[in-house]
């Protein structure tokens, strides 16, 4: 167990290195150049442009943390580790891949079915994404803020086949998704492909994000089949009979009448009119 663990956290060590030095990259000029269809912007919008999106990526990103607690919450105990370094070992590789490949294939220039160009993302490159000529916002700004939902289409896999998946396996499962599956799908109604054209839209990922992870967790499921005493698990729970009689005073008291409050970390979908805000 003590090896397993070792080689693990020396991975995760590596990689957190590789994305650092990615994002920190001494070439962080200010682009998809400060321009909106090709047309330069006033500082003072391209600076609240740019404060709004990074802070709207960092609030998604807390969605790691929403989905590896809530992950550890329905799995065993032996089983918790697991699951966290699962979690995020998952938006290392989704880093990775859709650093080098992924953004490039959803919003470059190419055809109706993927892009052909901005591999290997790096900053000043905007002419390379066409799709993306309506925000001013810096590339790797840009390039930060969808990555957080290609991590969030790779992480809703990992629930569906908790405690049923080799570490090594579920790590070249998430690879694989945001290297491909996701940027393909994404380039067809964000990145100007055929369903575009069609006229589809997608308001906040709800198609692209959230309906690609979960039919990529719904194959993984149909392949590794149920978890066996996973109904056991979920008896165990004490959950109370109906909201209203919550144990715990800290929990909101949902009545018919009045809708439950949406938490911080859901603002930013509301906030965005395009895959990417500016």
């Amino acid at each position: 167990m003590t090896r397993k663990m070792d080689w693990k956290l020396q991975l995760s060590i590596v990689l957190i290195l590789g994305i650092g030095a990615v994002v920190l990259h001494p070439v962080l000029a200010l682009a998809l150049d400060g321009k909106i269809d090709g047309k330069a912007v006033e500082a003072g919008k391209f600076a609240m442009d740019t404060v709004w999106v990074v802070l709207t990526a960092v609030l998604v990103f807390f969605m790691q943390a929403g989905f590896a607690c809530v992950e550890a919450g329905f799995t065993r105990a032996k089983n918790t580790v697991n699951i966290m370094m699962k979690n995020f070992l998952d938006f290392c590789m989704s880093s990775l891949a859709y650093w080098a490949i992924g953004f490039g294939l959803m919003f470059g220039n190419g055809n109706a079915l993927f892009g052909l160009t901005g591999f290997f993302t790096a900053a000043g490159t905007g002419d390379l994404y066409s799709s993306l000529g309506w925000t001013s916002v810096p590339t790797l700004g840009a390039w930060f803020f969808q990555l957080v939902f290609a991590g969030t289409a790779a992480t809703i896999v990992s629930g569906a086949m908790a405690e049923r998946t080799k570490f090594g396996a579920y790590l070249i499962y998430s690879f694989v998704i945001s290297l491909l599956i996701y940027p393909v799908i994404g380039h067809w109604i964000w990145g100007g492909g055929w369903l575009a054209s069609l006229g589809m839209l997608d308001f906040a990922g709800s198609t692209v994000v959230h309906s690609v992870g979960g039919w990529i967790a719904l194959s993984g499921v149909l392949l590794l089949g149920p978890r066996m005493g996973g109904l056991d698990l979920i008896r165990a729970v004490p959950w109370p009979r109906t909201l209203r009689e919550s144990p715990s005073p800290r929990l909101p008291r949902i009545s018919p009448r009045r809708p439950a409050p949406s938490p911080p970390w859901q603002w930013p979908g509301r906030g965005s009119r395009s895959p990417t805000s500016a």
